[in-house]
This record gives structure tokens, C-alpha cells and sequence, in this order.
């Protein structure tokens, strides 16, 4: 769990909650514009997206992880993901709805729930877990080292990140992730010819895919451009924060 919610970009997931919330408050699909007042609405909503939302970012941010999606692209992982959290999610909003407006909707009425709520929620999931600020210019001109050897042709070439777990390293690219049994070392000089960063003494990642460098209390977190935080230790921050500068003058 701490896995699924570490990475959590705060900011961006508070103000996809608050847009959403007082869009669907004011637009009030449902049946809640003409049996709920706007502050009825704006309740029901609250609850609902709270909900909804929970099983939402726990599915959506399995599915890109999930090594058995690792052969899809990102947002298809997402829509995956939106397929399996939009049941639950269609009963929190059945269950809310037969609190607000009795009678509880009948079951017959689940399909089509489930179909809407897997359509937001994986518009939200885009909107939220995605990088699109990337434009041609900032794609990465890949260079194939003797480590992208040990990946299976299905994960690509374009490495965001690896860690470390025990004696294996996760690497993850734009494709899914993978295991290998490498020490860090080992695979930082093998990708020496790649232009990447240590982050940490368990985390490397490629500059290309480095966005911004936040503060959590005490401890600093880099984020990726799939949406990621990754630890950056006191001995690393410094060169982080440099290789960070020179993306953005350039």
C-alpha cells in the first residue's frame, strides 16, 4: 500500500478532486440536478468521488505496474485499470445515490453505472497519471547499452527509472517493468553510455524522464514523467538538482 500511495502527486490529484467535484455539482448527472439543491449536490459529489476515487487510484496505479500489462501502452494499462475499479467504484455510487434518493437504484442499472464510471474514471486517470507536456522536442534520443540487452524486447528501450529490491533491480520503462538480477552498480556502469542521474542509493533514473524536485517534510522526492516520486538521499540532491537545471535552461 505504502507503494500505491508514496508516489501520489498531491497537488495534481487535489485539484482533479476539487474540479471534479463542482463540475459534476453544478452539471448534476444522475437525476441529482433536479432532485438535489446545489448544496445536496455538492455532498453527494463529495462522498461519491471520495469513494469512487480511492478505488480508482489503488487499481489505476496497480495497472501501471502490473507486469502482465507490461506489453501495453500506458493509457491502455489506465483503461484496464478503469474497467476493474469501475464495478466497485458503480456500487459506491448505487449505494450513495439510495441514501440521497430513495430507493436504492435497481441492479439492473449496474452495466450502465459501471460503463460511466469506467469512462470518467479513466479520463480522470489520464488527465491525472499521465505526462502531456511533453512535446517532440523532448523526446529522449535513445541509446541502446550493454543493460538494455537484459530486457525483453516488449518493455522497449526508452528506461525511466531502476530500483532496487534485495539483489534485484526494477527497471521501468515507458512499456512495463522487469526484474533483473544486477547490484546497482553494475547496471549504472552498463548504462554509463545513457545520460542518467543516481537518486539515491537504491534509485537511478534516466534525465530525460526527471520533471521536478519536491520537498516531503524532511526528505526530497523527484518526480518522473510517468507521474512516479523516487527518494533523493542528501549525498544526491545537489547533482539532482543540477541536472533538473540544465533540462529546464535548455
Amino acid at each position: 500500500m505504502r507503494q500505491i500511495f508514496d508516489p501520489v502527486q498531491w497537488d495534481r490529484k487535489i485539484l482533479v478532486f476539487f474540479a471534479g467535484v463542482i463540475l459534476l455539482a453544478v452539471l448534476g448527472p444522475f437525476g441529482t440536478y433536479e432532485s438535489l439543491g446545489f448544496a445536496e449536490r455538492l455532498v453527494y459529489w463529495v462522498i461519491v468521488f471520495s469513494g469512487v476515487g480511492f478505488f480508482m487510484h489503488v487499481i489505476l496505479t496497480t495497472s501501471l505496474k502490473a507486469h502482465w500489462l507490461a506489453a501495453l501502452p500506458p493509457i491502455a494499462r489506465l483503461g484496464v485499470g478503469a474497467v476493474l475499479a469501475g464495478l466497485p467504484g458503480a456500487a459506491v455510487v448505487i449505494f450513495v445515490h439510495g441514501v440521497f434518493l430513495p430507493p436504492l437504484i435497481s441492479a439492473d442499472t449496474l452495466p450502465v453505472i459501471w460503463a460511466q464510471v469506467t469512462a470518467i474514471g479513466w479520463i480522470v486517470g489520464a488527465v491525472e497519471f499521465l505526462d502531456w507536456g511533453r512535446t517532440s522536442d523532448d523526446t529522449p534520443q535513445l541509446i541502446c547499452t550493454r543493460f538494455h540487452k537484459r530486457l525483453p524486447p516488449e518493455l522497449g528501450d526508452d528506461i525511466i527509472s531502476i530500483s532496487m529490491q534485495d539483489h534485484y533491480a526494477e527497471v521501468t520503462t515507458t512499456l512495463g517493468t522487469h526484474m533483473v538480477l544486477i547490484r546497482l552498480a553494475d547496471a549504472m556502469e552498463e548504462l554509463s553510455d545513457a545520460e542518467g542521474v543516481q537518486l539515491h542509493r537504491s534509485h537511478f533514473a534516466l534525465v530525460s524522464h526527471l520533471r521536478e524536485i519536491r520537498r516531503h517534510g524532511a526528505k526530497m522526492r523527484v518526480v518522473l514523467s510517468d507521474g512516479r516520486e523516487l527518494p533523493v538521499s542528501t549525498t544526491h540532491v545537489d547533482e539532482v538538482r543540477s541536472v533538473l537545471k540544465k533540462r529546464k535552461a535548455h
